[in-house]
């Protein structure tokens, strides 16, 4: 005899909570309707998060710092009515194309660096959705990789586009002319005596034989004749020039690049440096060394025109 619908109502409704307790998408207590939060870790979860979805029902993952998107990987994207695609947030809108209990999968990949690289999910489409879902890295996650592949990105941007404007310049007398640093006034000399315009420290593996500074608009340059009295090879590494009240020019390069042999006497070096009119009035003092070791020349009292 079949059952009355009175009797049948209670066997219902323990079926439809039975479904809804199986949806390990949601947590014990929420609504299909309600923000879940997925926290995600360095190493791939044990069970993939499931996000339950609807048709005509909007469902968005939102991403916490320092997540963002590079690319969405979605199965049957073709059935979505919608996908947006944002650097920190991923909006899909299913169509009524997918019946209930259809399992789609779902990957988040992140820009490049980021730990984890990428996140999972399986979209499960049922008659409720869950409106947002925020995607935070877990607390004490690591991401300095993240952070130093980011600064590492920025700086390598920052460094091709300096020398794609270095590379643009023209060289020689025309660069000059062209980036402002010579005018009609030209270039100026000034002779350096040692003993007389800069004093020079003994026992040092560079001898300086004789000296010159030259200055043009913003630029200032020393130029060095030099022997090599020690028994090594010796290459430029870093050099400074300090003003009496302790200010520092800022040193631009430093050449030959290239070692100057065992007793190699009168090889010029060049120290350019930014100086501007006021600084060139003072006097400093010139430091230059080889990698890892103290300087090799050190001449007190150096000025420029």
């Amino acid at each position: 005899m079949p059952a009355s619908p009175s009797a049948a109502l209670p066997l219902l409704l323990l079926l439809v909570g039975a479904s809804a307790v199986a949806q390990p998408s949601l947590p014990p207590g929420e609504t299909a309707d309600a923000s879940r939060l997925v926290e995600l870790s360095a190493t791939a979860p044990k069970q993939v998060p499931e996000v339950r979805i609807r048709s005509g029902r909007l469902t968005t993952f939102l991403l916490g710092a320092p997540l963002k998107l590079a690319r969405v990987e979605l199965e049957e994207r073709e059935g979505f009515s919608r996908v947006t695609e944002l650097a920190d947030m991923l909006t899909v809108l299913p169509s009524k194309a997918f019946t209930v209990g259809r399992r789609l999968k779902l990957r988040l990949r992140f820009v490049e660096g980021t730990v984890p690289a990428s996140a999972d999910f399986v979209l499960v489409v049922s008659t409720g959705a869950e409106m947002q879902v925020e995607v935070n890295l877990q607390p004490g996650t690591p991401y300095s990789t993240w952070q130093e592949a980011e600064a590492e990105r920025i700086q390598a941007r920052q460094c091709r586009a300096e020398l794609e404007r270095e590379r643009q310049k023209p060289d020689g007398l025309t660069g000059l002319l062209a980036t402002g640093r010579v005018d009609k006034t030209g270039l100026s000399a000034r002779s350096l005596y040692a003993g007389m315009q800069f004093t020079r420290l003994p026992g040092q593996p560079l001898t300086v034989q004789e000296a010159t500074s030259y200055r043009s608009l913003g630029l200032g340059a020393l130029v060095l004749e030099v022997d090599n009295v020690s028994s090594r090879p010796w290459t430029a590494a870093g050099a400074a020039l300090v003003g009496e009240g302790g200010e520092r020019l800022k040193v631009l390069r430093v050449w030959p690049t290239e070692p100057l042999a065992p007793g190699a006497t009168w090889r010029r070096v060049v120290v350019e440096a930014e100086v501007t009119e006021a600084q060139a009035r003072g006097r400093f003092t010139l430091s230059l060394w080889q990698e890892g070791e103290p300087p090799s020349v050190s001449l007190e009292g150096v000025t420029f025109p």
